[in-house]
């Protein structure tokens, strides 16, 4: 009954809007209705031709959303109010690399760092779509896609670099909670958590063949807030915002030294940060908290120097060029990188 009255308003409105402006209601010839390019025109001209444009576009995706369960082409709509990136399940993205040109230059990083005595560690993000596949409803990840992030664990084995499965603990503890936020690209709290915990397995054997000074981390629960996902901006709906996905509601983790006095200083008095993360948007999300479950894993001191919107590659090229790989200097460098910038 909704749906209905949600389809009669927009029905009236795109009426209205072509008595305003005839060309609205110019003919479309026969394959351009066959073929559904007609119904694309006019949507657009729809949107564009209204005085009251941003209504017209709530309105528009509200009838979407509602009849068909569709918002905008970057976003797909899962069931339960789960948001999922178009560009998971369609490479590839700007920033892209192909496998195997990012497997040599992983090579090269890891070669550079163990010049200076640092050891890698891959962190490779598998994507939302995979681990959260119980929510995709009508939606399947191209098989393709499906088998790229253990094609990329086996390429990067081959030369020798460590990068631990965390897609099936991942997919495990899916089972019971979200590992990734329903709204947002990003992964949840409890999913930094988990993806930190498996890193800490092979990342702490090589801490401790160093002598840089460690410092204990604990967590505990913050506050309950509601988190408006980077995805809802996919999902148009205005002063309807209500009748779509639903705020995620997180709480989150935070994370203090428990030590204090000589902890990451050394024995010459010089700062001591055993561990560098370098990577994307989920290492600097604030609400997943990546940082500070790593630090809480390892308890290490973690120097975060990742960047969001620059893809995986150029914030670790910004960072070999700095003093900040020297001073100071790391143990382990933890590279974060999202599988989805990886094109099989």
């Amino acid at each position: 009954m909704a749906a209905g009255v949600i389809f009669l308003a927009v029905l009236a409105a795109g009426t209205c809007a072509s008595v305003l402006d005839p060309a609205l209601l110019r003919s479309p010839s026969r394959g351009g209705l066959l073929q559904g390019e007609w119904a694309t025109q006019w949507q657009s001209a729809f949107e564009e031709g209204l005085p009251m444009r941003p209504t017209a576009v709530s309105l528009w995706t509200l009838l979407r959303y509602s009849l068909f369960g569709e918002a905008r082409p970057e976003v797909l709509v899962g069931t339960g109010g789960w948001l999922f990136s178009a560009e998971e399940f369609d490479p590839p993205l700007p920033l892209s690399v192909p496998l195997a040109a990012a497997v040599g230059r992983i090579a090269e990083v890891r070669d550079q760092l163990g010049a200076k005595d640092i050891d890698l560690v891959v962190a490779l993000v598998p994507t939302k779509a995979s681990v959260e596949r119980a929510h995709l409803g009508r939606y399947t990840i191209p098989p393709a896609l499906d088998a790229r992030y253990e094609n990329a664990r086996a390429a990067l084995a081959t030369r020798g670099i460590a990068a631990p499965d965390l897609r099936t603990p991942l997919m495990v503890a899916a089972a019971t909670e979200d590992m990734y936020l329903r709204t947002d690209t990003h992964w949840s709290p409890q999913g930094a958590e988990r993806a930190a915990a498996v890193l800490a397995q092979s990342i702490t054997p090589l801490l401790e063949h160093h002598a840089s000074a460690r410092t204990p981390y604990g967590s505990e629960p913050g506050e309950q807030r509601s988190i408006q996902g980077d995805l809802l901006k996919f999902v148009p709906l205005g002063r309807w915002q209500a009748a779509g996905p639903a705020p995620d509601v997180v709480r989150q983790s935070v994370t203090r030294a428990e030590a204090s006095g000589d902890a990451g200083a050394s024995l010459f008095g010089d700062l001591d940060i055993p561990v560098a993360l370098v990577g994307t948007s989920y290492s600097v999300n604030q609400v997943s908290g990546f940082e500070g479950a790593l630090k809480d894993a390892l308890d290490a001191d973690v120097l975060n120097v990742a960047k969001e919107g620059q893809g995986p590659f150029a914030p670790m090229t910004a960072y070999l060029a700095s003093k900040a790989i020297d001073d100071p200097r790391p143990d382990v460098l933890v590279w974060e990188i999202p599988e989805r910038y990886l094109v099989p």
